[in-house]
Formats: C-alpha cells, structure tokens, sequence
C-alpha cells in the first residue's frame, strides 16, 4: 500500500490516470473521506491524474486523538505534496473538503494552478452551525442510524432518494469507514472554522459550485455566515460560482455528468492560461 510520512503521520494516498496528464489533488468530504469521489473518478480519470488521500483521523491513514482542523488538513496536504516531490496541483474538494481546498488555495498559493471547492463556504451561519452540532450529538450518542438517515434526507432529493433506495445503506457503509472520534472533530471543525480572513490571499482561479437548494452548504447563507457567493463578490478577479439549480448537496451523485463537465472545463480553462493545457489534450485519446 503507497504511504508518505508527514510529520510523524503515515497518510495513505494512490496515484491514478494518466502518466503525464495534469494532477488534481483531491480533497474528501467529512464523513465519506476520499470516497466522496468514487462515483465520478472514471470520467476524471480521461483527461486528469489523480491524487486521492485519506486525511489523517480517516481510513487508512494515521488516526491520532488530537484536535482536528480544516486549515491544519491544509497544511498537511501541503506535506504530502513535499513528500512525494510535487509542485503545483489542480485541486477538488467536495463539501468539508471544498474548505480544506479553500483554505488550501489561500494559503499556498505556490502550490495551487487552480482550485474547485464543491459544496462549500467560509464560515457557517447560525443555521449551519447547529445543523453540525446535531450531527456531532448524534455521532457522540452512538446513534449510527439515525445519524446516516438524518445525514441522507439532508444531503440528497427526495427523487434522488426514490429512485436510489441503496442510498441509505451506501451512506452508512461509508461512514463506518472513518473513526467515530473523527466524524465528531470534523463537525466540530465545520462548527468552529472562520476562513473568511483568508478570502482576500486568493490569487488563484477558484470554482465554486454549489447546489441552490443545498440544505448544508447553500451558495447564499444567513449575515452570521460567510458563503461562496460572498467570496465571489469579495475576490470576483478570481473567483466563480456555478449553481445547479434543480439539487441539494450532492452534485457528484445527484449530476455527476454535468459537475465533471464544468470542473473539467475550468481546469482546462486555467492550463490554458499557464501554458499547460498540452499535457491534458494529450491524454484525450489514451
């Protein structure tokens, strides 16, 4: 199994796709880790090579009984990409991960061409914020059902739902596949986290791409909160929003055809501009 030592952390990642096309670091949402992607890697994989990890506190990786935060999974990635002599990425993070992202393309500009962050926001407001402390409650009673089931109405449609019964069970088998303790410290950091100071570093081209009928992340939140829309407006040089109009939270299950398209034509769009775009047209026909 592929290990890189990070600090005194061993983080388990794999390297897939192309040889030679342009890497896309990705980053996992709370309670699936890097499984949030496995519906839409195949189509990733035709233009794109990727890096897929497990934070640590998930899957394989090391689990320390520590405080986790979003800008600290940051700068671990960071570490990753030292340790196995990486410069630059293209980086995808859905939901929590699109914060990780986030912080990640404010803070380490030097390592970013350019980002997306799916179903993400800077700062939750009131509405959010207890929305993940009852997340965290049901994951500290032990309460896994009722804690998937709660987690599924809210992510998805109720078409999607009727039309996906297996949903429920997928839910629960990729929540059991992270440590308990760090399904609670990764509401908590949701809970707690204020990146709307780091939204004025962003020199990099960023994709936001939000459900509007998202109950967790919404493109638009409450005063308290800071969202993607306000990130746009605050950083427009750099920053982009697409909205699917007709979803929730799950744009990579729910429209996975049509998120792919506009990630990949971002990331494209942004090679371009950096004189890189040949190495991605090069892989078309492998």
């Amino acid at each position: 199994m592929p290990y890189a030592t990070v600090g005194n952390l061993r983080i388990y990642y794999e390297l897939t796709g192309p040889e030679g096309a342009p890497l896309v670091l990705q980053f996992g949402g709370s309670l699936f880790g890097r499984q949030n992607f496995s519906m839409v890697n195949d189509a990733f994989r035709e233009r794109f090579r990727l890096l897929s990890y497990d934070y640590s506190g998930y899957g394989q990786s090391d689990c320390p009984i520590e405080h986790y935060t979003i800008e600290g999974w940051a700068a671990e990635a960071v570490g990753l990409l030292d340790a196995l002599g990486i410069e630059r990425v293209l980086t995808h993070g859905t939901s929590m991960g699109g914060m990780v992202g986030l912080a990640f393309t404010a803070k380490y500009p030097d390592k970013v061409i350019a980002s997306c962050a799916d179903c993400s926001l800077a700062r939750c407001d009131t509405y959010r914020r207890t929305l993940f402390r009852s997340w965290r409650k049901m994951a500290e009673s032990g309460t896994i059902d009722d804690f998937c089931e709660a987690l599924t109405i809210q992510a998805v449609s109720a078409d999607f739902i009727d039309a996906h019964q297996d949903i429920f069970e997928n839910v629960r088998y990729m929540v059991s596949k992270n440590a308990p303790y760090t399904v609670r410290q990764a509401c908590l950091a949701m809970e707690t986290m204020d990146l709307e100071p780091l939204v004025k570093d962003i020199r990099r081209p960023i994709l936001f791409t939000n459900g509007t009928h998202d109950i967790m992340t919404p493109p638009r939140l409450a005063p308290s909160g800071f969202s993607a829309a306000q990130i746009v407006e605050a950083v427009p040089e750099w920053a982009r929003l697409v909205e699917f109009p007709d979803i929730g939270h799950a744009p990579l299950l729910e429209v996975p055809d049509e998120a792919v398209q506009i990630v990949t034509d971002f990331f494209l769009e942004a090679l371009d501009k950096e004189g890189l775009a040949a190495a991605a047209a090069s892989t078309e026909t492998r």
